[in-house]
């Protein structure tokens, strides 16, 4: 990969920054599909899930002896989105915007929150094809090594969260199971499955494709995709004793609130568990209300405001589309042009990180053709760029 030296720094905006942001599109949705057990994807909602309250009480450490967990060396880059782009429009469908940003909805999320991240940095790559640009998260095998180690610790934690999913949650077709499972046990938890939606936004003038996991629908059991203003977002939480813990949950609240709406989800259902495991209550909480709930918290200093982390984005990202959308190589090259037996032309790879207190840095890696797994670039498929190149 041949390489080259070119950089760009972004500040982080102050934190008491009350300009007026760029403003959010409302997301509307492009396409939903579904991860099956076996981890495949059909396009369909084959796995989407129904909410239902849990039961106050629920244990949720139950079952997790038996939990299926995905497996976390298989990089799956921006294959869900990518594939759900090309199924949509080989069906007539409208795709992405133009000019704009393609990823997963948990990239935009860890940009906009970054304002107010203090101890950890992150790294994306930026690759342009067919008029926008793709961006993933850059995760080689050491660091993703060292992430799933630190993981392991919080395993029990982290299981809590998908059984407090499973309590919540009705599947389409539900199965007989086990009788001896208890009260509201949606069925036994495999991270392998996962019903996505792809949504269509923009922040400002850039235009935003976003893929990412849907926990439930309000909706009766069996019923159709009800719409992003039916969607739900599940999260748990140790139940708050002091100051303390409630001032670190209104902090947790800022990623919560960008999840949700980045993908248009109205609403955030919070479970609170005791040190055992236990569901001790539920908070509902309205997406467009938590920035109000936080100005409204007496303090001098609230946890987070909206108006840097919105500001933050529209910058970052406007910084990668003015720097790495010339070097699409469509651009370059008319539809058709290149054959079936041609190599494709190599891919411009950006990388930005973000630096915790200081802000981000832009820079160009080099150039990669298609590499030993197939992928252009390191990220895309192959026969998917053929397919946006043709």
């Amino acid at each position: 990969m041949s390489s080259f030296k070119t950089s760009h720094f972004l500040p982080l905006p102050p934190l008491s920054l009350r300009t007026p942001p760029p403003s959010y599109r409302k997301p509307t949705i492009i396409s939903t599909y579904s991860h099956l057990p076996d981890r495949s994807i059909q396009h369909d909602d084959s796995s989407m899930t129904y909410y239902r309250a849990a039961p106050i009480g629920a244990d949720l450490n139950y079952g997790f002896d038996r939990r299926i967990e995905r497996d976390e060396d298989l990089d799956e880059h921006l294959d869900g989105v990518c594939d759900a782009l090309r199924h949509v429009e080989e069906k007539g469908g409208k795709g992405e915007r133009k000019g704009g940003i393609i990823t997963w909805r948990g990239m935009i999320t860890r940009i906009m929150t970054a304002p107010y991240e203090d101890r950890e940095g992150w790294e994306m790559t930026a690759i342009a094809l067919d008029g926008s640009v793709y961006v993933e998260l850059h995760d080689p095998p050491d660091v993703r090594a060292n992430r799933r180690k630190q993981q392991s610790t919080w395993a029990w934690q982290t299981y809590m969260g998908y059984s407090f999913e499973s309590f919540s949650t009705v599947p389409a077709e539900a199965g007989t199971g086990d009788k001896d499972f208890p009260e509201g046990w949606g069925g036994d938890v495999n991270t392998n499955v996962q019903w996505c939606n792809v949504v269509r936004s923009a922040i400002g003038d850039i235009p935003l494709c976003l893929g990412g996991e849907v926990d439930c629908v309000r909706a009766e059991p069996g019923t159709s995709h009800p719409g992003l203003e039916s969607c739900v977002e599940l999260k748990t939480n140790k139940v708050i004793e002091n100051e303390k813990q409630e001032f670190i949950f209104h902090k947790k609240l800022l990623k919560h609130w960008a999840q949700s709406w980045l993908l248009g989800i109205p609403e955030v259902q919070v479970g609170f568990r005791d040190d055992h495991g236990i569901l001790l209550n539920q908070r509902r909480f309205e997406t467009e209300k938590i920035p109000r709930f936080i100005a409204s918290i007496p303090s001098a200093h609230p946890p987070w405001t909206p108006n840097p982390c919105l500001h933050f984005l529209h910058a970052v990202l406007n910084l990668v589309i003015t720097n790495v959308l010339p070097t699409d190589p469509c651009s370059r090259y008319t539809p058709g042009s290149i054959n079936p037996e041609d190599d494709l032309p190599p891919a411009t790879i950006w990388r930005f990180s973000f630096i915790p207190r200081r802000g981000c840095e832009l820079y160009k890696v080099g150039e990669m053709g298609v590499d030993q797994d197939g992928r252009w670039g390191g990220m895309l498929k192959e026969d998917y760029v053929r397919w946006r190149m043709g």
